[in-house]
């Protein structure tokens, strides 16, 4: 596999579930039991999807690993996020040119760190093990805000806030109070909203206040 054009062919092999066919190095078969839930692609989002997705143990040996990312990703990244960064990559994928080779150092988690860069301002990712470029890894922690020791959300939130400033005066009762705290827990992951860690937040939070 060495141009877009093997990988646009390899994928619809794969959804046609071409068996016995190999493209370039790559045997269909191999795909098709190395990356779960490929066979049910049916788009180039639909196989990109699986190949995100891929163990990082299963191994195809061809090009389609570098589709791979991390397999903590997911739960690092919000679905909603994840889903629009594979739509964008699907999408780039379609329309290169079938002779352009495929590049030999692509990444997908720089092109996660990139998109996220792009799209999300201060968000960002950091210790994603499938990247060893030191400059790279350099990058995320600034991004991260690693070397400054700030909290990016935090930092970006609190100027948001401060820029609002005349809004918030006009919380000056008790029931403003409430219903402006509801909406910004509505704000927060649910997993966290329903942790421990949360609850002891909050105690703190209205001990410092109380």
């Amino acid at each position: 596999m060495e141009t877009y054009g093997d990988l646009k062919q390899t994928i619809k092999a794969i959804g046609l579930k071409q068996k016995g066919k190999a493209i370039g190095n790559l045997a269909i078969d191999v795909a098709l039991d190395m990356i779960p839930g490929v066979g049910l692609a049916k788009t180039t989002f639909d196989f990109i999807e699986a190949a995100f997705n891929k163990p990082d143990t299963k191994k195809t040996n061809s090009w389609l690993d570098k589709l791979d990312v991390d397999d903590d990703m997911s739960s690092i990244v919000d679905d909603t996020v994840e889903n629009g960064f594979l739509k964008m990559i699907a999408k780039t994928i379609d329309s290169e040119p079938d002779d352009k080779p495929l590049e030999s150092d692509f990444n997908m988690n720089q092109r996660m760190v990139d998109y996220l860069k792009q799209n999300y301002g201060g968000r960002t990712i950091i210790g994603i093990k499938e990247m060893e470029d030191n400059n790279t890894i350099q990058r995320m922690k600034e991004l991260a805000g690693v070397q400054n020791k700030e909290t990016p959300a935090i930092t970006n939130i609190d100027k948001d806030l401060s820029d609002r400033s005349s809004d918030f005066k006009q919380i000056n009762t008790k029931q403003r109070l409430i219903e402006f705290l509801d909406k910004m827990v509505e704000q927060l992951d649910p997993k966290f909203r329903d942790s421990p860690p949360f609850n002891q937040g909050i105690r703190e939070f209205f001990t410092k206040h109380k």
